[in-house]
């Protein structure tokens, strides 16, 4: 979670820099933002179907049971980690590059 709160902030103060009087400058940065939130905003809306499933249908004792059950495995954790690090990895690369 703190990984996710720190990705999150940082990707918000990089929308702010792109945002600003320098946003010229940003090169590399301005299309990998873009496509990056678009990738990242999917992948959160993929999470929320699985963290909040049977929305809208009759509480039952099975939807009950399946609410209170965690619904990851280790490896779609670690699979969403890594995701959120190649990203935090490239922002830190094009940041990079275009300070060069």
């Amino acid at each position: 979670m703190n990984g996710i709160t720190a990705l999150q902030t940082a990707f918000q103060q990089v929308e702010n820099l792109a945002k600003g009087p320098g946003a010229t400058k940003l090169i590399a940065l301005k299309p990998l933002l873009k496509s990056s939130s678009l990738e990242l905003e999917k992948e959160f809306n993929r999470i929320l179907q699985i963290l909040q499933p049977g929305l809208g249908q009759r509480t039952t004792r099975k939807v009950l049971g399946q609410r209170l059950k965690w619904p990851f495995q280790k490896a779609d954790v670690d699979q969403i980690l890594q995701l959120l690090e190649r990203h935090r990895s490239a922002l830190i690369f094009a940041m990079n590059s275009d300070q060069m």
